[in-house]
């Protein structure tokens, strides 16, 4: 898979889970709670990341999160967003945006 099939795939991905905070709040506080658990095991190198995370989701600038743009991109690598999506979902959308001939895609 191409960086921008990659890119559109997690951008389907961050707009469905956005979706869903958006209408239950409770999922902020779950990626949040995701946060703050990788902050106490992931690289110090992606801190910046997930700070910047914790100020998208604290103030609810979805704009910032759905940027298509390099730092969208980047801030979507490092997101706990798509964490929040039921685990069908996930699948729909990947099977949604895959290239792959239909009866090989996972889930299938």
């Amino acid at each position: 898979m191409h960086h921008q099939e990659q890119d559109a795939r997690s951008l389907a991905l961050h707009t469905a889970a956005i979706e869903l905070m958006r209408a239950d709040e409770t999922l902020i506080e779950r990626a949040l709670d995701i946060l703050a658990r990788w902050d106490s095991q992931a690289s110090v190198r992606s801190k910046p990341l997930r700070d910047e995370w914790a100020r998208i989701l604290q103030a609810r600038d979805w704009a910032a999160a759905l940027s298509v743009s390099e730092r969208g991109n980047q801030l979507r690598q490092a997101s706990p967003v798509s964490c929040v999506l039921p685990h069908e979902r996930r699948w729909e959308i990947i099977r949604a945006t895959s290239k792959w001939p239909k009866e090989l895609r996972p889930g299938q």
